[in-house]
């Protein structure tokens, strides 16, 4: 499993993904040793019969990013930390020089980035015509973009953005 750097590429193993995450998960309840984050499979690979790019999304709810600041130096010792204080996220990357394994997205669990991955992965997993569509455009952009990751997933965002939209209405 991993996303070989700088490419694109979508599988189907849903099964393979889900036993990854777990895995990944109770890693990371054993760093934050009984802390109260909100851990979830999120983006593609949490959608069963969906196409992704092998790189399981996972995202952990927080109080205050503060909250993650005593398990930083643990982490650091598994994951590359990228902070974006403009999005009020830290990204932890499982990564080496050739693959991406795993993107770690710590969000505040009340914004609006954090319910939207939550909502949007519910939606993919229960309306399958919305999955298929979204599966098609997937497989276009990976071969349109096969060799730019930025581009693939920007061009993703106005149809996850009118979906979301659709359903809060």
């Amino acid at each position: 499993m991993g996303l070989i750097n700088g490419s694109v590429y979508l599988e189907n193993n849903y099964e393979l993904w889900k036993e990854k995450f777990y895995n990944e998960k109770i890693k990371l309840e054993n760093i934050f040793n009984n802390e109260e984050f909100t851990i979830e499979h999120v983006g593609s690979t949490a959608v069963k019969g969906l196409s992704a790019k092998p790189i399981v999304d996972i995202a952990i709810g927080v109080q205050n990013l503060d909250d993650i600041k005593p398990y930083i130096s643990k982490l650091a010792e598994l994951y590359t930390i990228k902070e974006n204080h403009d999005s009020n996220e830290i990204l932890l990357i499982d990564e080496n020089k050739k693959e991406t394994n795993f993107l770690i997205h710590v969000m505040l669990i009340n914004s609006i980035r954090y319910k939207n991955m939550i909502i949007f992965r519910d939606i993919l997993n229960s309306n399958p015509i919305i999955l298929k569509q979204y599966e098609n455009l997937k497989i276009e952009l990976a071969m349109k973009y096969s060799n730019d990751r930025k581009m693939y997933t920007k061009s993703k965002n106005d149809f996850i953005q009118d979906i979301l939209k659709s359903t809060n209405n």
